[in-house]
């Protein structure tokens, strides 16, 4: 009986093997390992498949937040988070409203950046205060001929750090508002005449919002601040480094 088909992988050992009293042909010979040899090898690679399976799921586990990290500071824009730690006053810093326009490794186009904030107080007080945080925050004021653009109301200065060129653009809000309309309390019915109780009770004006004056209810910022960031490389103050009016 040939016991080598039932070894899908036999073990043949070829030659001739030569002595002084015979010469023995092995061609042909078969040797089988052992049913406990076979049977330690599949021990010894279920054995190593879980200690691998262990192992990516050890790495899964700590390698995720890591990930979720590193995606997140490469797809977050380092300019505006150094503008989130300007530590800005509140009054000087509401309703922040971001832009971007181009790529962040300038290819085809540089990125350039723009954040807007209304401010509570007026546009002195509030330049000074975008002035003093960005010294504190290492930019230094740049003074070039073209940086306050002709025609543009306001206070604007241009600062520097780096590769990066900032604009700061201080002007006061222009608000589009109207007073409140007074509401007239209806008349009396006909053939009857108010007491002076019902009289002092019921004011034949009033308004209906705001003060008595009529005064306006919306409420306007008293000065807008615009800061525009462009890499230096790419920085035209005569064309696109101004902002609109």
């Amino acid at each position: 009986m040939d016991l080598a088909r039932f070894d899908p992988n036999p073990v043949t050992f070829r030659g001739q093997a030569s002595s002084p009293a015979a010469v023995v042909d092995w061609e042909g010979q078969t040797q089988i390992a052992p049913f406990g040899l076979l049977q330690r090898a599949q021990v010894k690679r279920v054995r190593q498949l879980r200690y691998a399976t262990i192992i990516f799921l050890v790495l899964a586990v700590i390698g995720a937040p890591a990930a979720f990290f590193v995606i997140r500071e490469l797809s977050r824009d380092p300019v505006f988070a150094e503008l989130d730690e300007l530590n800005l006053p509140e009054w000087a810093a509401r309703n922040p409203t971001d832009g971007a326009v181009g790529s962040r490794w300038c290819i085809n186009e540089c990125r350039s950046r723009q954040r807007t904030w209304e401010s509570a107080r007026g546009p002195d007080e509030t330049n000074r205060a975008f002035v003093g945080k960005l010294r504190d925050a290492g930019w230094v004021e740049w003074d070039i001929p073209d940086c306050q653009a002709e025609g543009v109301d306001g206070i604007e200065t241009c600062w520097q750090r780096d590769e990066y060129v900032l604009d700061l653009w201080v002007r006061a809000a222009v608000c589009d508002v109207k007073g409140a309309r007074p509401t007239i309390s209806p008349a009396p019915p006909a053939g009857k005449t108010p007491t002076a109780k019902a009289s002092a009770k019921a004011p034949s004006a009033a308004p209906s919002e705001g003060d008595a004056n009529g005064a306006p209810t919306t409420i306007c910022p008293l000065a807008v601040t615009t800061i525009k960031v462009f890499n230096r490389i790419s920085y035209d103050p005569g064309g696109g480094g101004q902002p609109g009016p």
